[in-house]
């Protein structure tokens, strides 16, 4: 574990913010700098940093199980949605009163800054940490792995799946488009079977919604909120490379509940069945397999928002 820490105090001897910063050190040059920018214009804002480099995979989720609120005012997960869900998997887990999260979007999508309103330089973003108001989220869990924003099955979670990740390194977006025209004509549409709150349906892929965004800036499912202790489900009826630009047109349009064999329909559990072992996305990482459980955890965390 590497940590660094600023002293903890003012000149006057008033108390400081004391932030918990869990980043991964592998990130790019431009992350790094933004990164940087934001960690100084916090302590320009007056708050003690620790902060935390990952240095491998369930790292940041393992650091956040033992954190508690006495030790810090808030932790910042600094990373994509991957490294913030871990934390967020982390701190729900933890014992006792837990710190609420705080994120600096570095990543290829950062769906959940979209969905939060997080936005805007360095300087932005560090007064959002600070002065931002705490809303309390409810947390999916698929199979006992908690997302924040959405879990899927079919074609999205096998693009999550094959994506080149060196090529996401130094991409960004461009990796997940290139793989999604690969698997367009690769992947063969496996039905699901789908039970929400009891009643069945089918679908060729399914994306539950804990928030309102998918994939950055695009709004999937108008009425869901991290707020409310229910999902929105997006069943996309058909499979099939056409259909696929058809629903990314739309998706991208702010048109997609608008088309006739894409169904929304709300619950709080839901069962998806087919072929055995395809992968589950939770937001943006593969969470679990078929046959997968996902409901609302008891559990919920407390986000800062700007």
């Amino acid at each position: 574990m590497h940590m660094t820490s600023a002293q903890a105090g003012s000149a006057d001897g008033t108390s400081r913010r004391r932030i918990l910063v869990i980043y991964n050190p592998s990130a790019g040059q431009w992350r790094r700098r933004r990164l940087k920018a934001t960690l100084h214009a916090l302590e320009v804002l007056g708050c003690v940093l620790t902060l935390h480099e990952t240095t491998h995979p369930g790292d940041a989720e393992a650091t956040a199980v033992g954190l508690s609120a006495k030790d810090y005012d808030a932790v910042v997960a600094a990373g994509g949605d991957g490294t913030i869900n871990e934390v967020a998997n982390g701190l729900i887990r933890a014992a006792g009163p837990i710190p609420p999260l705080a994120i600096i979007p570095l990543g290829t999508a950062n769906v959940l800054a979209q969905e939060i309103g997080l936005r805007g330089p360095p300087a932005a973003v560090a007064r959002a940490i600070t002065g931002g108001p705490r809303q309390r989220v409810h947390l999916g869990r698929a199979n006992g792995r908690h997302f924040i924003m959405m879990a899927g099955v079919g074609f999205d979670a096998h693009v999550v799946a094959n994506v080149d990740l060196a090529l996401k390194r130094h991409t960004g977006k461009i990796a997940y488009v290139l793989e999604m025209l690969v698997q367009a004509l690769r992947y063969g549409f496996p039905p699901c079977h789908v039970t929400i709150d009891g009643r069945p349906f089918d679908a060729r892929s399914v994306v539950v919604c804990n928030g309102r965004h998918y994939g950055g800036p695009f709004v999937a499912a108008p009425e869901a909120s991290l707020g409310t202790p229910a999902f929105e489900v997006c069943l996309l009826e058909r499979g099939g490379w056409a259909h696929v630009l058809r629903y990314g047109a739309a998706l991208v349009l702010g048109r997609l509940s608008a088309l006739p064999d894409v169904r929304i329909l709300s619950g709080r559990l839901i069962r998806i069945e087919g072929q055995k072992g395809l992968p589950v996305q939770g937001d943006g990482d593969i969470i679990a397999a078929l046959p997968v459980e996902i409901d609302v955890a008891e559990t919920t965390l407390d986000l800062v928002v700007p």
